[in-house]
């Protein structure tokens, strides 16, 4: 689920902050994807993902989202993403020009520590 979210200056009053589970799932989700495309021995869990987008998808709901109003009524959580990416980042030591092995020690790792990014990923054979 990667979403991009624009919200002009004047829709801007009337929107709300995007939900804290919202900014993560979406953080995660993205970064998973990043992560099993930059290794090749790991991939996104096709399951996992649409549970999680399954469960991020019924929460907005809850809360007064639908796709039609999704831009206009929340605020582009752009920003808030970016940093939760930067320090997913700087705790894995990854920068432009990371290698395979970098990446993949870093999706291995968050596989292990049970985080939500790793739980989006599997280990596959090359």
């Amino acid at each position: 689920m990667i979403l991009v979210l624009a919200a002009t200056p004047a829709m801007a009053q009337d929107t709300v902050p995007a939900p804290e589970y919202f900014v993560t799932s979406a953080m995660a989700t993205s970064t998973a994807q990043i992560v099993a495309v930059n290794c090749g021995t790991l991939s996104v869990n096709p399951a996992a993902m649409t549970q999680s987008t399954d469960a991020t998808l019924a929460a907005l709901a809850e809360d007064g989202f639908t796709p039609e109003n999704l831009t206009t009524r929340m605020q582009d959580p752009g920003d808030r993403i970016a940093v939760l990416q930067q320090a997913f980042m700087e705790k894995h030591g990854l920068t432009d020009g990371a290698t395979e092995t970098t990446v993949c020690a870093a999706g291995r790792r968050e596989i292990t520590e049970g985080t939500e990014i790793g739980a989006l990923l599997l280990e596959v054979e090359r």
